[in-house]
């Protein structure tokens, strides 16, 4: 609330300040000297005069009667009135002696250029900024359009500025006279964005769909398309699931609607829809996988519409649950050719170091940790410590190891991009390439990629066009082992290596294997986990015109994806003498589709608009895995199977696939642009669902009413335009297995020594689709002359028959089954404001946006729960009433301080249990039997947050740019297993500061645990509040201030432009969260909110440098 109020009050002042500038003036002078002239014109405008102190007589009085006149014709009579002559730049007069007309036989130096600037409509447009192109000498159009301007001789080019219209350069050579006409630019509600099959103008929508601002994405410097939507789209959230390059990202549109872990949006790029599953078979241990949509370079997109209200959504059926983000990529215009070649590089480094204790310290805690054992087991006889592993005499034990200083690096980056586009009025052609080389902040990962993309487009005849879109993706990904707890995971296995753990032995020769824990640089150095990813996405189109207004088009897509990965762990990395393995995958993923469909469209005496589409589609999706693990191979140096001593028993060959067929209709109508109806309907046939319920249908409806036409409200002279949107409809889910409803086999189990088949998923024909109805209102608004724009929205979402893997009996010889079960709901508030704030010399405008969102678990079946819920991993519970996301465990409330404050006598898991005693946590007893086991646990957090959004600046002044993006979250919980684990002392592991403050001795008050061997009481080692942290935050997302150089350069350079910019990107975070980022989410699906030891973010700095020919 502070922050839009905030931001409602630097609006409300811009306003007042720039409106200033352009109003009307009026004054009536008498008998006052120009010194008292110029100094009123000053308090009542923005612009300052610059002159010589002998420029005037000021014992001379003027008579004056200015009467709502701009300031152009201000001057303009001041000068007529003292014979002066004057110059304006930027919001500077500078006033000078009026120059002797030149001989007829010389060179004129300056020139008068005149004109009148008009909209689409014919309209003049008062308050234009005129510029000469690579200067700041200019004017402003009168409030007829009419301009003056002298200007060099030479001078080229005059460009044309206005809030809500698209900025034009017109050459001027030979030209004195010009009439221009600006177009609506994109930040107007004229503006044209992608719906699905089609285009419409944004003002004619009747549904929720937002544009996201690629000017503000291409100043970030983002690597991937996902990042792009960060912050920048109310009702989108989106979350880093690492921060190792190209690892995966989720993105969740209004909401999780599914139980089954179907809860991603709907891709659709240059209309191919994409594979965005993580294809990675060597993955266990990291769970989010890769990012498939970091083969597509940002630098590429013209631009994203996310498509989020079932109005919007429903002519993409079974997919579009979850939203539908339309990508759409550059394509060339009629003219001569453009060029652009962008080249940056960058280094990184890790936000935050987190504390650790030191080589004193952590054996301190050690030696309590084996007396406190000692005092549990009531032993007589002390129990000491391993001197073997604290003993600092040991070569192996004798250092004092900063390992997150060793294994942390500034990490280097560089990318290059290229792009050419241009054509005729029948053929068109954009092409573009870009080589992306980043290291990763982890020592050892690195990724690499290679893009190219054509685009092209051509008028065959009046009535037919065809066009394609192919690209080519290559990448290399070096991996690092970062997710989880186990010994081979880095990020978490860093934290925990004891301090005086030594790198090597006095000799200098590596120490590789030491008390259960491996080396972490050899585990990074020396361990292979490499991806390599060929991809290729193409389209192709046909649209002929069958009659006037009626036209047919055909779109043929594909989607290929091949990926290798090889792994391999070299003996110089276990305990085993001569023990190595290595595994290799390749997958080969191929989606291809078919659309094709009719539109038709048609007005009636220009205020009856008709538009209908109806259509066809086939995809399939096909995806084969081939793989082989070996041991013991010869050599270290011979990764390839082939050197193996020992290949594994089974191989991998396994081929699945499925694919849909669909029919498809939209209807729109509108009267007069005001009163606006449309209509969608899908029907899908999904091959993952039994013969009787294959084909789902999606119908939607919705209308708008634009009253800002309305004669009561346009006489109110406020808004430019109004409208407010009403929709309904369903859309569908399909995420489940591809032959779930008929039941799987394993294939390779052993019967009489021969190879054979067992079930492993019970079939269920009855399986239907999980159907999601939702209901949006919402306005569109624009205000005082385009300068603010409002877009709300108010949403309920109801998701019915759940697909989700139910528990059954093991008498039955199976697991689970998928039934359809329960209902979700979302329901929300979406908010987004812009406003252009400075739109003269000094430009400044502010995008905002803020999201709530609700999620609740409306229903589940009785037969299915377990003490009233479900158990959802290690860590949440599904609860009717309660949203996805809950984590459930036990409540610490302090650590006792004595042993006699456990006055109850509570115990350790059973009556016969140990009683706590000084220095354990003190659990709620949730049903007060003096018992801590599982009936005390209870929901301890909430990983979903209460409200999301972004604020981005974008300021310009003269030849210098600056955007800044802040991106926010509020209200979401993090369970912290990274915390977990560095507060857990157990096979001498390290521990955070904090055990600084542990309990340790009879009477001590603190909220630190003592620490004890094993840790028999589990005051750590259990699911608790006591790893629940807030994971709000706000971060100084991305800067970016650039330079473009002035026509005086670049034509000396023969270029047609030059830029030299700097970008930071995550600068910093504001944050109570303890750990290395709050941006986090260790797994995908529903394991919401957990930290597992994730590859942190960084903090990055890039320079560049962007030449335009």
């Amino acid at each position: 609330m502070k922050l839009t109020l905030l931001l409602t009050f630097l609006v409300v002042v811009a306003f007042g300040k720039s409106f200033s500038q352009e109003s009307n003036l009026t004054f009536n002078f008498r008998n006052a000297n120009i010194r008292e002239v110029l100094k009123a014109i000053e308090q009542s405008t923005d612009y300052v005069f610059i002159y010589k102190d002998d420029l005037f007589d000021y014992s001379k009085k003027y008579s004056l009667n200015i009467e709502n006149k701009n300031i152009y014709d201000v001057l303009e009579q001041i000068c007529a009135e003292t014979g002066v002559a004057y110059d304006i730049r930027d919001h500077q007069v500078i006033l000078r002696e009026r120059e002797a007309p030149l001989q007829q036989s010389a060179q004129p130096q300056e020139r008068k250029v005149s004109g009148v600037v008009l909209d689409s409509n014919g309209e003049p447009i008062p308050g234009v900024n005129v510029r000469v192109v690579g200067t700041t000498t200019g004017t402003i159009t009168d409030a007829n359009g009419n301009f003056s301007i002298n200007v060099p001789s030479k001078t080229r080019m005059l460009q044309f500025s206005f809030v809500g219209m698209k900025t034009k350069e017109v050459d001027i050579t030979g030209k004195n006279m010009l009439n221009v006409v600006l177009e609506d630019s994109a930040v107007s509600l004229n503006e044209i964005v992608a719906v699905g099959y089609g285009i419409q103008k944004k003002r004619d929508l009747t549904g929720s769909i937002v544009s996201v601002n690629m000017g503000a994405v291409e100043n970030s410097k983002v690597k991937d398309v996902m990042s792009a939507l960060q912050g920048r789209a109310a009702g989108v959230q989106v979350v880093s699931n690492s921060g190792a390059p190209g690892d995966g990202i989720t993105v969740t549109v209004r909401g999780q609607s599914s139980l089954n872990s179907g809860n991603s949006p709907l891709y659709v790029i240059d209309g191919v829809p994409v594979e965005t599953n993580s294809l990675s078979q060597l993955n266990g241990w990291n769970s989010h996988g890769l990012n498939p949509l970091a083969d597509i370079n940002p630098a590429d997109i013209q631009s994203i519409e996310v498509l989020k209200d079932a109005a919007s959504t429903s002519i993409y059926g079974a997919r579009a649950a979850n939203g539908v983000i339309l990508i759409t990529t550059k394509r060339g215009q009629a003219g001569k050719a453009q060029v652009s070649v962008n080249a940056s590089m960058g280094y990184s480094k890790i936000t935050r170091f987190l504390s650790v204790l030191n080589a004193t310290q952590w054996r301190q805690v050690v030696t309590d940790a084996y007396r406190n054992l000692d005092y549990y087991n009531g032993a007589t006889t002390p129990t000491e410590p391993s001197w073997t592993v604290i003993d600092s005499l040991s070569p192996r034990n004798n250092g004092d190891v900063d390992w997150q200083d060793v294994m942390y690096r500034t990490a280097k980056q560089s990318q290059v991009d290229f792009s050419v586009a241009g054509g005729s009025k029948t053929s068109k052609y954009a092409f573009s390439t870009s080589v992306l080389d980043q290291d990763g902040i982890f020592l050892a990962s690195n990724y690499k990629r290679i893009t190219s993309r054509l685009n092209t487009d051509f008028t065959v005849s009046d009535k037919m066009k065809i066009g394609q879109s192919v690209s080519y993706t290559h990448g290399v990904n070096n991996r690092i082992n970062a997710g989880g707890t186990g010994n081979n995971s880095l990020v978490v296995s860093i934290l925990v290596r004891p301090p005086t753990y030594s790198l090597t032995f006095p000799d200098g020769s590596p120490i590789n294997y030491f008390f259960g824990k491996r080396n972490p640089v050899a585990l990074a150095e020396e361990v292979t986990h490499l991806n390599t990813t060929n991809r290729i996405i193409g389209n192709q189109y046909l649209e002929y015109e069958l009659l006037k207004g009626l036209k047919f088009r055909a779109n043929l897509s594909l989607d290929f994806i091949n990926m290798k990965e090889d792994e391999f762990y070299p003996t110089t990395v276990d305990y085993r003498a001569g023990y190595n393995r290595g595994a290799v995958r390749s997958t080969n993923n191929l989606t291809w589709a078919n659309d094709d469909y009719l539109t038709y469209t048609k007005s009636f005496n220009d205020v009856h608009h008709l538009s209908a589409m109806a259509g066809f589609s086939t995809q399939e999706w096909k995806t084969e895995v081939t793989g082989l693990d070996g041991m013991y191979f010869a050599s270290d140096n011979i990764h390839t199977l082939n050197g193996a001593g020992t290949i594994s028993n089974q191989a991998v060959n396994v081929a699945y696939g499925h694919s849909l067929a669909s029919y498809f209709g939209r209807l729109t109508y509108d009267y007069k642009s005001k009163y606006l109806f449309e209509a969608n309907f899908r029907a899908d046939g999904s091959s993952r669902f039994g013969k009787d319920n294959r084909f789902g249908y999606f119908p939607s409806a919705s209308t708008a009413w634009r009253f800002s036409d309305e004669p009561f409200v346009k006489d109110l002279n406020f808004f430019d335009d109004g409208k407010l949107r009403f929709s309904v409809g369903q859309t569908g889910n399909e995420a489940i297995g591809n032959y779930t409803s008929q039941g799987e086999f394993a294939i390779g189990t052993n019967y009489l020594d021969n190879s054979g088949a067992s079930p492993t998923v019970m079939p269920n024909s009855a399986l239907h689709w999980e159907t999601t109805t939702q209901y949006d209102a919402g306005i569109d608004l624009t205000m005082l002359n385009n300068r603010v724009s409002f877009v709300g929205d108010v949403y309920i979402k109801n998701t019915s028959n759940l697909l989700f893997a139910v528990p059954i009996p093991e008498t039955t010889g199976f697991n689970y089954i998928t039934k359809n079960i329960g209902k979700i709901q979302n329901k929300g508030l979406e908010l987004s404001l812009t406003t252009y704030n400075f739109v003269k010399a000094f430009k400044w405008n502010t995008s905002f946006n803020i999201s709530f969102n609700r999620n609740k678990v409306v229903s589940l079946p009785e037969d299915i729960l377990t003490n009233g819920f479900i158990q959802n991993g290690s860590y949440h519970i599904l609860k009717e009433g309660e949203p996805i996301g809950v984590f459930y465990g036990w409540k610490s409330m302090g650590v006792y301080s004595r042993d006699e404050d456990n006055v109850d006598h509570v115990r350790m898991g059973s009556s016969n249990g140990k009683e706590f005693m000084g220095g354990d946590v003190i659990w709620e007893d949730l049903n007060g039997d003096h018992i801590i086991d599982d009936n005390d646990r209870q929901i301890i957090g909430n990983a979903q947050p209460k409200f999301t959004g972004g604020l981005n600046n974008e300021l310009s002044y003269k030849n210098f740019s600056l955007n800044v993006f802040f991106q926010f979250s509020y209200g979401n919980d993090i369970y912290s297993n990274l915390n977990f684990m560095r507060n857990w002392v157990n096979s001498y592991n390290n521990v955070s500061t904090d055990a600084l403050n542990r309990w340790r001795e009879q009477g001590d008050v603190t909220n630190y645990p003592k620490p004890t061997r094993g840790d028999p009481m589990r005051n750590t080692n259990r699911v608790s509040n006591r790893w629940i942290e807030d994971g709000s935050y706000i971060r100084l997302k991305n800067v970016n201030l650039a330079y473009d150089f002035p026509n005086v350069i670049t034509d000396k350079l023969k270029i047609s432009g030059l830029r030299l910019y700097v970008t930071g990107q995550n600068l910093v975070t504001w944050t109570h969260y303890t750990g290395y980022d709050p941006e986090v989410s260790s797994y995908s699906g529903l394991q919401l909110g957990i930290d597992d030891g994730a590859y942190p973010q960084s903090r990055t700095f890039i320079m560049g440098l962007n030449v335009k020919f």
